[in-house]
């Protein structure tokens, strides 16, 4: 959709919008126009003040830490600080068709003044046809021995992944680095003491190993921002049952009271989310509930979200009454640890998901032999048992592409996919004689429609299809002792795509550590660079390791868990990129102009992948890119983000050209182009 079929701004309204401007602040005309291919030169540009942000505070381990010291280099873009800009203010007028309902949009911002987000159209039937890519996994990298406290090298527990360092010198340890991975490794006994490590998700190199904490050999990690301080803290479970947590360097932080009794004591894995709202997170242990500095906040007296071994409760606003509540397998619990219902049932581990559409999420849980669903309110919905026995953690995510989400659960003996009423549509053999209670994880590798299933049992990991159960792959160099681990689908390295990466201990051969395997056709799609805790769902934490204040809800935007899979409607409804922006010349005493932009998704789905915003200065059809702006936050569907903006010198350019380009597909591009026309700065037009 081009700008002027936009009904925000149809012709009249944008000439009159931009008329309206030029008193105030000088400005000129300005269109939108088609995207077109030409040579970009390179040249310099004015750029404004630059955004830094404070490090976080380093401090010495008080264990053997082996610290990574190569890192890449960035340039910050000419971006521009909004507070900088002045200029008097004006009021815009607009003229519509009496007899036809048209959106105009926000009220003309003076020049001093950032222009903020508002809500735009969007256009559900923007969509294109799957581009369908390769299956052929490839081992990337493998890591097996540590030159830090190498006797530990056994990894049973399932990995996080998350930015611990700031690898780009940009200030921030966030998504715009190379991700990092972060797991226990023990030697011997699964109970032995653990050595908790970081290393660069490239397989580069070792960031710190932290060892003689207690720190319980199998236990899960949970990772994310939970001080404000702009850096993951990591969450760790001892061997006398109390949690550690960690700063981002792997110095100690806290260590909280013992809880064995409150959780399935050995194999448990904590989580995160902020409860109550007040930008300070819980973290949910079993049944208790911490605060960030690590005091007791509340402890339930029912289900720990285990039947057996490992806990893996969580929050989410199950509700919708604006506070969230911890999940497990028989009971629901507010932030003070009050039972708001119990149903009697035995326990289990837990997941949510909307089964029936209805905008209130069901909980799926897994026991001894069995799984059930519940109503959001405790009644039990089904109960079917697994085949040979065993269960583990369950994963929620469609499937088979029919549009609505599934079950999959890995048991003994099998693996089985279960549909929303209970019935079992597929299994496949396998191998899990030891533990019987592990995981696995889904994503649409090939943007064809149908999540695959990764699933690693004792001596195999296994990709299948989420249709049938048909076998994509028998990795046999895996092996692993099990308990409630699962392989993660996450972009390790952040070079654009997905990997899986696998942990092994030399349980039934003699492989142990961790592999990531990627695609030799690298056309597996883009995915998140953050993977932050064993009952991992998208909203519960931001791609740069926060926790949202106020999460959204899982069920509603993704409808899966376990899954980091961004698509609701795989390879069918996308992004539809556009721009709009206003020229303000307060500064022009300077020569410069700033230009005001603001990124809109008039698409069917959110964007998901990032984009880039390209400043070109053009004459004599010669372009020449004078900036660039990297946008790496979700945007959705019918929305208009705050204005971005830039200062450039305009003197000897006829047009001034701002265009963004998708790092997904889209449905139109034909109006991802803003063209602003000289005069600028009351400098004459270059001939």
């Amino acid at each position: 959709m081009s700008r002027l079929e936009n009904p925000r701004l149809a012709p009249t309204t944008l000439a009159l919008l931009l008329a309206s401007l030029a008193p105030a602040c000088g400005g000129d005309d300005s269109r939108e126009s088609a995207g077109t291919d030409s040579s970009a030169a390179t040249a310099s540009t004015t750029a404004g003040p630059t955004s830094s942000g404070s490090d976080g505070s380093e401090s010495e381990a008080e264990t053997d830490v082996n610290s990574g010291t190569d890192s890449d280099t960035a340039t910050t873009t000419g971006v521009t600080d909004p507070s900088d800009a002045t200029a008097s203010e004006s009021e815009a007028t607009s003229e519509t068709d009496p007899t036809t309902e048209t959106e105009t949009g926000p009220e003309p911002m003076s020049c001093e003044d950032l222009p903020p987000g508002y809500p735009g159209p969007d256009n559900p039937a923007c969509a294109v046809e799957p581009q369908v890519g390769m299956f052929n996994p490839v081992v990337e990298w493998q890591k097996s021995t540590w030159d830090a406290l190498p006797d530990a090298g056994r990894v049973m527990m399932a990995p996080i992944v998350l930015s611990l360092n700031d690898d780009n010198l940009d200030g921030f340890a966030d998504d715009l680095d190379i991700p990092d991975l972060v797991y226990i490794t023990y030697s011997g006994s699964e109970s032995n003491e653990g050595t908790l490590r970081a290393m660069s998700g490239d397989g580069s190199k070792e960031l710190w190993s932290v060892g003689g904490q207690g720190l319980f050999g199998t236990s899960g990690v949970a990772g994310g921002d939970i001080d404000g301080d702009g850096y993951a803290e990591l969450l760790v479970v001892t061997q006398a049952g109390a949690l550690k947590a960690f700063e981002h360097d792997g110095a100690l932080k806290w260590t909280s009271d013992p809880y064995v009794a409150d959780m399935a004591y050995g194999y448990s894995a904590p989580s995160i989310s902020d409860m109550d709202h007040d930008g300070s997170p819980e973290i949910i242990l079993g049944r208790v509930i911490l605060n960030a500095d690590g005091s007791l906040r509340g402890k339930g007296a029912y289900g720990t979200g285990s039947p057996q071994y490992g806990s893996t409760s969580f929050a989410v606003d199950i509700n919708s009454d604006g506070v969230e509540e911890v999940v497990v397998g028989n009971a629901l619990y507010a932030p003070d640890g009050a039972a708001l219902w119990q149903n009697g049932h035995a326990d289990g581990y837990p997941a949510v998901a909307d089964f029936d559409a209805d905008g209130t999420p069901e909980i799926v849980a897994v026991g001894v032999g069995a799984v059930w669903m519940m109503n959001s309110v405790g009644a039990i919905l089904w109960e079917v048992p697994i085949p040979g026995g065993g269960g583990g953690p369950p994963t929620i995510a469609d499937y088979d592409g029919d549009g609505s989400p599934e079950i999959g659960v890995a048991g003994k003996f099998v693996y089985v996919m279960i549909d929303d009423d209970g019935t079992i549509v597929w299994e496949n053999v396998t191998e899990d004689d030891s533990s019987s209670i592990t995981g696995s994880a889904v994503y649409d590798f090939e943007g064809d429609g149908v999540a695959d299933v990764v699933y690693a049992d004792e001596e195999n990991l296994w990709v299948y299809s989420g249709v049938d159960g048909a076998v994509k792959l028998q990795w046999e160099p895996h092996n692993n002792g099990t308990v409630i681990e699962y392989p993660l689908i996450v972009d390790v390295d952040g070079d654009g795509e997905v990997e899986i990466v696998v942990t092994h201990s030399d349980y039934w051969g003699p492989a142990q550590g961790v592999s990531v395997l990627g695609d030799a056709d690298h056309s597996w799609r883009p995915g998140r660079k953050i993977w932050n805790q064993h009952p991992y769902f998208i909203t519960n934490v931001e791609d740069d390791g926060a926790i949202p204040v106020t999460a959204a809800q899982n069920w509603l935007d993704y409808n899966n868990f376990r899954s980091g899979d961004l698509s609701p409607n795989d390879g069918s409804a996308v992004p539809d990129l556009t721009l709009e922006g206003d020229q303000c010349e307060g500064e022009c005493t300077d020569g410069l102009l700033w230009l005001w932009v603001h990124l809109g998704n008039v698409g069917a789905s959110p964007l998901t992948a990032g984009a880039e915003l390209q400043v070109f200065g053009k004459f004599m059809d010669q372009e020449t890119l004078l900036d660039t702006y990297l946008w790496t936050e979700e945007l959705p569907q019918g929305q208009f983000a705050d204005a971005i903006g830039f200062s450039v010198d305009p003197a000897p350019y006829e047009f001034l050209i701002v265009r963004v380009v998708a790092n997904e597909e889209e449905c139109a591009i034909d109006n991802n182009e803003l063209e602003f026309v000289a005069p600028f700065c009351g400098l004459p037009v270059p001939e």
